[in-house]
């Protein structure tokens, strides 16, 4: 006889397996709707509209080639987002290959498989993906967005037995359009919610590569990476009988009762509670077998926390050893959240609030009715049908009020006012955050369902440790002639550049630093001017950022680039310039290459000090020397011949001018700021 169970609470949203063509009785439509949305403003990914927005402009198209020169973008120019729909007719079932074009960034959805990601700032490059389609419609979609520049969209594919592999524009004969599709538009600029910084692999993107903390077992399911972009497949029993390599992510709904998909139960306590959903009731781990068996007992909790993993086994059986620094339990507590680490942290992190990130996403659901189906196996087993409205972001940030880490330094609790229930509290980990070994986090995010507020424990506030004296001189370096060109309290002696006085927005003194807080502000330059001298500073630079350290620049010049050289400011792993070494970090940009990467991880301050003696100059990053080099060398003389700076004849040959600090747009950190004058002055 069958049992009716309880209702279950894990929910999975995932992506479709496979590209399949599906029956299609809507009215069709020659051409591709392309719909315009002016967003107002530069960004550098593709932007997330404000539900119930209406486009701009809307247009149709014969084929998904959209040019500047044609008029395909107007009346937009700049700052907009292109959205593109289609139903592509495919012939020859197989695999196809197709190839976006686009400046800026795009993306490409067939039968909503996320195929092409070629998001971010970029030129009319190409990018190809594959995908396996059956004879029949399938429908196509591509979001883009302009920042500046020049604009370009375009699609083009390669089928099935083609002559020399060669990439033709789609046909008009085979796009179509669904003739009912809404044709509204409404004026005027976009909202759009912010989106979430994308970093290193497992900071805002999939992990890279299988977790190092156990071996999988060949026979079971895999587990890949997490995907915000589809929600809404409700999944009981155990996973799915599908093609697991696609991306998916789940969250802990909530009801009565709860169950668990686990990604790495591995012997020994390290990773005794680490999941993918888990109900933070510690020792009470209850499973859904590989097979949709329903367990036994049901935990005692219905909401929890969700951690990211990729292609991980669901009952991993043989542990490698290694200790993997990642987030081990989040949880929930009456006044905030308490974060549980494998490793203990660096010494110097985990006491800023500001190095924490918090959004609350809401969600509801309806009324369950218990059914039956079929298993596998020949039994039955229930299937509950529900009302879920599905996680939706708002795009706004609640901030940490206090961040306590234990003196074991494994935990941080989070005090955080505002929250909500029937809410999913998405936490992330902002730089710096690293162990005492020196990892960096396998995967900085994590999901945890909050339906209800804990009534108790309350997580215990406690006093940082006292920071050291920052922004002052020794008696041995006033002897030495230094003197603080930044005071820690005051922004005397700095001024916009090419202005009298210091901008009043974009850059503020904040706990003995000076700080690039937001636009409007600028690059900042000293009053006085400087020939010969030693400078040294140390400079903290945002996840992704960049700024940089200018000397002798002459303010008669449009911009100080076109006088002085640079030593670059920048978060060499995610930031693009930190692929090339002659524009990463300490390098004298785009001339010289740093010796190696002696930066410190992402969020920590990094020492300075650079010596401009006449026509040397060398520049130091934490006590190594790692660029030397003679202004106005036979060797200078080529670089510059063969760089950016070869139609800028004054770059490099002022004897004497301001020291500039960089507004690149991103959050920098500047204090410690001390020179002395050597000989010549």
């Amino acid at each position: 006889m069958m049992r009716v169970m309880p209702v279950l609470t894990t929910c999975l949203a995932v992506l479709p397996a496979l590209a399949t063509a599906s029956q299609d009785t809507r009215s069709h439509e020659p051409g591709v709707v392309v719909r315009l949305y002016d967003i107002g403003v530069g960004v550098r990914y593709i932007p997330e509209l404000a539900p119930g927005q209406l486009p701009n402009v809307v247009k149709v198209l014969d084929t998904i080639e959209l040019r500047t020169d044609r008029g395909d973008f107007a009346p937009l120019k700049d700052n907009f987002m292109t959205e593109v729909i289609a139903d592509l007719k495919i012939e020859k079932p197989g695999t196809h290959r197709f190839r976006l074009i686009s400046d800026d960034g795009s993306r490409l959805w067939i039968d909503d498989k996320l195929i092409i990601d070629y998001d971010g700032l970029h030129g009319p490059d190409p990018k190809d993906g594959n995908v396996e389609l059956t004879a029949g419609a399938h429908t196509l979609r591509i979001l883009h967005f302009e920042s500046a520049g020049g604009e370009h969209l375009e699609l083009r594919w390669c089928q099935p037995g083609a002559v020399d592999d060669k990439f033709t524009l789609i046909p008009a004969a085979v796009l179509t359009h669904d003739a009912a599709v809404s044709r509204e538009t409404s004026p005027g600029t976009k909202k759009i919610i912010p989106p979430l910084r994308r970093g290193r692999p497992g900071d805002g993107t999939p992990v890279h590569g299988p977790h190092a903390g156990f071996v999988c077992d060949p026979d079971g399911f895999l587990l890949p990476a997490w995907s915000i972009e589809v929600v809404g497949l409700r999944v009981y029993g155990g996973l799915p009988k599908r093609d697991m390599t696609q991306p998916f992510w789940a969250w802990i709904i909530g009801f009565d009762e709860s169950a668990h998909i686990g990604a790495a139960h591995l012997a020994g306590e390290t990773y005794a509670d680490q999941f993918v959903l888990m109900n933070g009731v510690e020792k009470k781990r209850l499973w859904i077998d590989r097979f949709g068996k329903w367990p036994e007992r049901y935990g005692e909790s219905s909401q929890g926390c969700i951690f990211r993993f990729e292609k991980s086994d669901l009952f991993p059986n043989t542990p490698t050893g290694r200790r993997v620094f990642e987030m081990l339990v989040v949880r929930g507590m009456a006044n905030g959240f308490e974060i549980e680490f494998t490793k203990p942290l660096d010494p110097r992190c985990g006491w800023e609030a500001d190095s924490y990130y918090i959004e609350q996403w809401p969600f509801s659901v309806g009324s369950d009715e218990a059914t039956e189906r079929r298993s596998d196996e020949g039994g039955t087993e229930p299937e509950a049908q529900a009302r879920v409205s599905p996680p939706q972001r708002d795009g706004v940030r609640y901030p940490v009020k206090s961040a306590s880490v234990s003196t074991d330094r494994k935990k941080v609790f989070l005090e955080i006012e505002n929250l909500k229930e029937s809410h999913v509290v998405y936490i992330r980990l902002l730089p710096p955050c690293v162990s005492e070994d020196g990892d960096l986090p396998w995967s900085t995010e994590a999901w945890y369902t909050l339906n209800a507020i804990p009534k108790d424990p309350f997580g215990k506030v406690l006093q940082p440790p006292a920071k050291g004296p920052q922004n002052f001189l020794t008696a041995e370096e006033r002897t030495a002639g230094w003197r603080l060109l930044f005071d820690g309290k005051t922004t005397t002696g700095w001024r916009g550049y090419k202005k009298d006085h210091f901008p009043n927005q974009g850059w503020k003194v904040i706990d003995d630093c000076i700080v690039r807080v937001g636009p409007g502000g600028g690059d900042i330059c000293t009053v006085q001017q400087f020939g010969n001298f030693e400078l040294k500073l140390e400079w903290r630079i945002c996840a992704g950022g960049n700024s940089g350290i200018f000397y002798r620049v002459d303010e008669q010049y449009g911009w100080p680039w076109e006088s002085g050289p640079e030593m670059q400011v920048l978060d060499n792993a995610e930031h693009a310039d930190g692929r090339n070494p002659k524009t990463s970090a300490g390098s004298n940009y785009a001339l010289h290459a740093p010796v190696r990467d002696v930066t410190e991880p992402v969020g920590f301050f990094n020492q300075v000090r650079i010596v401009a003696d006449g026509p040397h100059v060398e520049y130091w990053l934490n006590d190594v020397k790692i660029v030397e080099y003679e202004l106005k060398s036979p060797e200078w003389e080529q670089l510059v011949a063969e760089s950016k700076f070869r139609d800028m004849p004054h770059h490099g040959r002022i004897k004497k001018g301001h020291i500039v600090l960089q507004d690149h747009g991103d959050k920098v950190w500047y204090r410690n700021i001390e020179i002395r004058r050597l000989r010549g002055e």
